[in-house]
């Protein structure tokens, strides 16, 4: 029976994101995607250009697509939930992966209240891992694992496209007709 409530779930939780209602979202979030929400917050306000460059593309096009901006977003009040929905949607154009996710196969299960899937993209089983917990009357989801995929497939279409992230930054940036100021894009906050 849970599983089914599980699966349903993260229907729910595909529609949030189809609909963009990013605070609930943020509030159905659980286990390492809420750590790497909290590193996400520290990486924005503290990360320096090798700091950056340490880290996968999808994180590091958030940190300096929304630095860079003539007034930087103030993240100030956020916590780890909504800096995780800022970083896994930075990239609009990956967004329809989301969609092409479906939970399979339960692998583990700690007791009623916790399991771990196989989440299959367009059907096929690539690897990876979403966890479920039970909370309250619903289910919380760990997305790190979609958020490696994710991050994964920027890098692949940066390479391929661009060669390096400096290129593909210029170019989002052109595209777009962003107002960017690169300097301080990859300055950490506190040295504005």
């Amino acid at each position: 029976m849970s599983r089914e409530a599980v699966i349903a779930a993260f229907a729910s939780l595909k529609a949030d994101f189809r609909d963009e209602r990013f605070p609930v979202i943020a509030g159905r979030l659980a286990g390492e995607c809420l750590v790497w929400g909290e590193q996400l917050l520290t990486l924005f306000a503290h990360a320096d250009r090798d700091a950056l460059r340490a880290v996968d593309a999808l994180a590091r096009f958030w940190v300096v697509r929304f630095r860079g901006m003539p007034e930087p977003a103030d993240l100030g009040g956020a916590g780890p939930g909504p800096a995780f929905v800022l970083a896994f949607t930075a990239f609009p154009y990956l967004d329809v992966m989301m969609e092409a996710w479906e939970l399979g196969e339960v692998v583990a299960e700690q007791g009623p209240d916790r399991m771990t899937l196989r989440c299959l993209f367009d059907g096929e089983d690539q690897g990876t891992l979403v966890s479920a917990e039970r909370a309250g009357g619903g289910w919380r989801f760990d997305l790190m694992g979609l958020y490696r995929a994710k991050a994964q497939a920027l890098e692949t279409f940066i390479q391929a496209e661009f060669g390096d992230f400096d290129a593909f930054l210029d170019h989002y940036v052109a595209e777009h007709d962003l107002n960017f100021i690169a300097d301080q894009a990859w300055r950490p906050l506190a040295e504005k």
